[in-house]
């Protein structure tokens, strides 16, 4: 898991959401609210999605109106999250069912503490034996 989390607002525009994840060699971000609630995800796998992206042919207004879009409008919503003590299985099989890059990791109130991704697992399985794959 890794903490200090780099998130998104809703109300951030796409342009500006690309620009940051980019920024950060991210591939996703929670989204939060300014009250630090979980409310998201944004991937670029969601910004790069061809049934959003304009024809390559488009008039550049189509184009600036991706751009201009929030994150909200783009984020998967609701996103499931996990608990620091979840269980590492636990954890790829929500992954694995849902297809997401990661999860994110919330606090019983709710506020974002964390980021698990598959990253995350791959290096817990290298790292931290003995995990019996086989059973």
């Amino acid at each position: 898991m890794s903490t200090g989390v780099r998130t998104v607002s809703p109300d951030m525009t796409v342009q500006q959401a690309w620009e940051r994840l980019g920024q950060l060699g991210l591939g996703q971000a929670p989204v939060v609210s300014g009250s630090g609630e979980l409310v998201g995800l944004l991937t670029r796998a969601e910004l790069l999605s061809l049934e959003r992206l304009p024809q390559p042919d488009a008039p550049t207004l189509a184009w600036r109106t991706l751009l201009q879009q929030s994150v909200a409008a783009l984020m998967i919503s609701p996103v499931p999250a996990v608990s620091a003590d979840a269980e590492l299985r636990r954890v790829a099989r929500v992954l694995l069912d849902t297809r997401l890059p990661g999860l994110p990791v919330v606090s019983e109130e709710g506020q974002l503490t964390g980021f698990v991704s598959r990253s995350d697992i791959l290096h817990a399985v290298v790292h931290d034996p003995p995990l019996d794959l086989w059973s």
